[in-house]
């Protein structure tokens, strides 16, 4: 039975400052993503698109799901140049791009020109996939892959606290003005922003998003490591700016660069040269002999090996993942060639969880962007000669309408349970990793997506004047909080299942085509269940949308029960890097001569 690690164990080497560059480039992304939701509704009233308030459910799927097929075509095609060119090269690209789509999109008049930017954006940037690669190049240990991949849900808890706010109390729909004509917005802004908002509503959140973008950037090109396995080896003049000023400003001493090494030695850096056994340094890449004492250490392994040990020894003393060579031509039962990328994706075990992915993005992404929609629809109904309200809607079948709620209340909601999920992925996933294997708690807790989407539609029946608001708060709170808790949690899980039912050769080419899985499915939905939310909205069957969603959480747990476990016979916490398997098969030697 393998020992549980203690926390102190678990974080033993843990590779805090390339994560925290990593997250400090990843985090303005999801709050541009986040900062559209609480005014969407309203941009789009604002353009005079829609025939009717019902309708504005559809185009406003229509706006993310142009983003989202966007980012099927272009995603893969990511991953396949951060192969070729290197990682950071993509990111740069991808936060330029950012930027220049989010100025679009602020200073949108027309309904088209909101649709372009929005397409830009999902063109431009394929860092999701970048950047869940970096994480797996960095975090190589077994033990510390959970809590690193954590930092994608948990950037993405902290945009969904800042982006809200920015796009709530920044943005300022045309229907909010005075009897005058004039945008109702705080006294001390400056006279320059009143007139730029006057003209164009939107565009605040958007140029705050940008600057947060820029510095992202330029955190990138200072202080970010490349991790292609053979591109980390090139001259990088950005890092060696940022050396630079951790030395002369902070008095930081930075470890010595690979490029630096080969310049003391007056040799220029060949290709061969770009593999760890190659290079003699001792801060990333461990140095191997390779003679008759590894032989005998190879021989005196016992006879029996698992699959994790037996690939780790072949990592040892092979520059390449077992899978990356040699059967490259042979057929396998699909028909199709061994080491081929369509084999690996399609007839392998990372297929189940790129499907259940696939899934769980499908109905996530239709409860983010249709969340705020149905908050901010009317509320139907009308008052009696009482002046009490009369709903339109009656329990159980009959729901139409939303409740009311302003860009402001809708960002301050989704902040709010932005900030329970960081709670949630810093100090509670860390001790449910410790005690549970990432399938179990993905099959534990993705089973609360059912009962949450059954509740949303129902809060429209709080909102009759014998109930007290603070009712429907509550209400709203336990519901979006239950989806973040659930999130955060199994967010990562999914995550790391595909990484290490991947080959290393084709594991970025796989994380760029999970991002193309994901996307098509953030396409699919909001496209969907804009038109569906539309229609329930006229026939007064708004539960249904909600209801479909449910349906849809529990495909995904039915098809959870088709991953295979992560090599259930062998530690979990084993360490992968060619650095520790030496060690790691030292150690069961002296298990078997014992």
């Amino acid at each position: 039975m393998v020992r549980k690690l203690t926390f102190k164990e678990q974080m033993d080497g843990f590779p805090w400052i390339q994560l925290m560059v990593v997250s400090m480039v990843r985090f303005s992304e999801p709050i541009a993503f986040t900062s559209l939701f609480p005014y969407v509704y309203f941009m789009v009233k604002d353009f005079h698109i829609a025939p009717n308030d019902a309708q504005v459910s559809k185009y406003s799927g229509y706006l993310s799901s142009t983003f989202a097929l966007c980012q099927v075509v272009s995603s893969f095609h990511w991953g396949k140049f951060s192969d070729r060119h290197g990682r950071k090269p993509a990111l740069y690209i991808g936060l330029l791009g950012t930027c220049v789509s989010l100025m679009i999109l602020g200073f949108s008049t027309k309904f088209y020109q909101a649709l372009i930017a929005r397409s830009m954006m999902g063109l431009l940037n394929g860092n999701v996939g970048v950047v869940r690669t970096m994480i797996g190049e960095i975090a190589t240990e077994r033990k510390h892959q959970a809590l690193a991949f954590s930092t994608m849900p948990l950037l993405f808890q902290f945009g969904s606290v800042i982006g809200p706010m920015i796009g709530g109390y920044l943005s300022f729909p045309r229907e909010n003005r005075d009897e005058n004509g004039h945008t109702i917005m705080p006294r001390w802004f400056p006279l320059v922003l009143k007139k730029l908002v006057e003209k164009f509503p939107y565009s605040l959140p958007n140029i705050v998003v940008c600057t947060l973008l820029l510095i992202g950037l330029i955190n990138a090109v200072l202080f970010l490591e490349e991790t292609h396995p053979v591109h980390k080896y090139r001259r990088d003049y950005g890092v060696e700016v940022g050396d630079f000023i951790k030395r002369h400003l902070f008095g930081i001493e930075p470890k010595q660069r690979y490029w630096n090494i080969h310049l003391a030695g007056n040799a220029a850096p060949s290709r061969e040269d770009s593999y760890p056994s190659s290079v003699q340094e001792t801060h990333d890449v461990h140095s191997y002999d390779t003679g008759s004492d590894s032989e005998e250490s190879v021989q005196s392994v016992g006879r029996v090996l698992t699959r994790r040990q037996s690939i780790t020894l072949i990592r040892t003393y092979s520059l390449h993942e077992p899978t990356d060579e040699g059967n490259t031509q042979r057929r396998a039962e699909d028909n199709c060639i061994e080491g081929s990328f369509i084999h690996q994706v399609f007839h392998t075990n990372v297929f189940y969880p790129i499907s259940v992915n696939f899934i769980m993005s499908l109905h996530l992404i239709v409860y983010n962007e249709f969340l705020p929609v149905f908050l901010a629809y009317d509320l139907a109904g009308h008052k009696d000669s009482t002046g009490q309200t009369i709903l339109d809607s009656k329990f159980p079948w009959k729901i139409s309408g939303g409740i009311g709620y302003q860009p402001e209340q809708t960002g301050t909601l989704l902040s709010t349970t932005g900030m329970f999920g960081c709670f949630v992925v810093v100090f509670i996933f860390p001790i449910i990793d410790r005690n549970f294997d990432c399938l179990t708690i993905f099959r534990m807790f993705v089973k609360l997506y059912p009962i949450m989407y059954l509740m949303v539609p129902y809060v429209v029946f709080l909102q009759q004047d014998s109930i007290p608001k603070w009712v429907t708060v509550i209400y709203l709170y336990f519901i979006t909080g239950s989806k973040t808790l659930v999130g955060a949690l199994t967010s990562p899980q999914i995550m790391l299942l595909i990484h290490n039912s991947s080959p290393l050769k084709y594991r970025a080419m796989i994380n760029g085509a999970t991002i193309s899985v994901s996307a098509s499915a953030r396409f699919t939905g909001p496209l969907i269940w804009g038109i569906i939310m539309s229609w329930s909205q006229q026939h007064s069957v708004a539960w249904l949308s909600w209801w479909s969603l449910g349906f849809i959480s529990l495909i995904a747990l039915y098809q959870s029960y088709k991953i295979e476990p992560i090599d259930k016979e062998d530690d979990e916490r084993a360490p992968l890097t060619r650095g520790t398997s030496l060690n790691y098969m030292e150690t069961q030697r002296t298990a078997n001569e014992n």
